[in-house]
């Protein structure tokens, strides 16, 4: 079968959302079908912006960060096929499925000739975001005909209460040959990691009060920053950051090095990060939030009030204190894990798109 994912502008950083596509269209491409990763050029296919942009589409291409021409940062199959900065729905691979992978990317998919493939809409997370936090322009994407898949049953709740039909769920899952306990977690030392990110919604500028309140009880806190983008003002001098950390960055010296991962995120599809830094061996601590519940429990995290500092604390300064606790929750997280594989999903996957 031929299965096409469109894409945004293809930015060649390291994107949770992106490399869930990537390791879908890896095991795909094992499976035998024929899959194609395209990244559209521009997201407006009929505007004077469109016009504009198409006509300096050359010098954009040049000077933009988003626009880059190859996938360096993961390792995808040699067979999948590559398009990029793609500008017409003519220039759209044909296939026998097509999925959008984020809100922009719906309305192409939804003008796309049946040559192009049945339509299908991967959902990862709410992006409140995309539209400015215009909540009826986000539910409207959910209602343009094409068949919605989500990846946890919270958002499988608000997807299918805006469309009016049932969305498919498809759980994610995390990459074991990537992310496991390298690190002695028995021995490790007062390390806290948290993900420094742009979104409004991930709240690393909360996470970071959080800890500065822990680091009054835990004087030898030690805070191990990463993400794609630069922090936002000065850091204080026990936070360390790690610009595009590679998996054995994390499995080693981030999450591998940490006793606990703080979520700080309000709003998660998933939340990949925690499971991750589960399998590298650190404690979860994390908002009670949709998304994350799907993997994090009360037997194997500790999940507290979104919107109550206090709690999280609490929570961090508990399990720094606490090696016994500590221990048991990454035990009992290891065992949680064990179900959610990409073999697993990506043969759901496959039901769902009537292979």
């Amino acid at each position: 079968m031929k299965i096409n994912f469109i894409l945004p502008g293809n930015s060649n950083l390291p994107i949770g959302g992106n490399k869930i596509v990537y390791q879908y269209a890896n095991e795909l491409s094992k499976r035998g079908h024929e899959v194609c990763l395209t990244f559209l050029f521009d997201l407006h296919t009929n505007s004077l912006r469109f016009l504009i942009k198409y006509l300096f589409r050359k010098q954009i291409i040049k000077r933009s960060g988003s626009r880059k021409q190859e996938v360096t940062w993961f390792p995808l199959d040699k067979s999948i096929k590559l398009k990029f900065d793609v500008s017409f729905l003519s220039e759209v691979p044909d296939a026998d499925v097509v999925i959008a992978t984020e809100a922009r990317t719906t309305n192409v998919v939804a003008k796309l000739s049946k040559s192009k493939g049945k339509k299908y809409y991967f959902i990862q997370n709410y992006e409140t975001w995309v539209f400015d936090g215009n909540i009826e322009r986000l539910n409207q994407t959910y209602q343009l005909g094409l068949t919605n898949i989500v990846i946890s049953k919270d958002l499988q709740e608000k997807v299918s209460q805006a469309s009016g039909k049932e969305a498919y769920l498809l759980p994610d899952f995390y990459n074991p040959e990537e992310f496991y306990i390298e690190q002695s977690v028995e021995k490790r030392k007062n390390v806290v990691s948290l993900l420094n990110h742009s979104q409004k919604s991930k709240r690393t500028a909360f996470g970071l009060e959080i800890l500065a309140e822990v680091k009054k009880v835990i004087p030898d806190l030690q805070v191990q920053l990463f993400g794609t983008t630069e922090p936002v003002g000065q850091l204080p001098d026990y936070v360390h950051f790690t610009l595009h950390a590679t998996a054995q960055q994390l499995r080693t010296t981030i999450y591998g090095s940490s006793k606990v991962y703080l979520l700080s995120s309000e709003l998660e599809g998933w939340g990949l990060t925690g499971m991750e830094a589960q399998a590298s061996g650190a404690a979860l601590v994390s908002g009670r939030i949709g998304g994350v519940t799907e993997y994090a429990s009360d037997e194997n995290s500790i999940l507290v009030n979104p919107n109550k500092k206090s709690e999280y604390v609490n929570a961090v300064v508990n399990l720094l204190s606490n090696d016994s606790k500590r221990l048991e929750l990454v035990e009992k997280s290891h065992e949680r894990l064990e179900q959610f594989t990409l073999k697993e999903s990506t043969t759901k996957l496959e039901q769902i798109l009537g292979i």
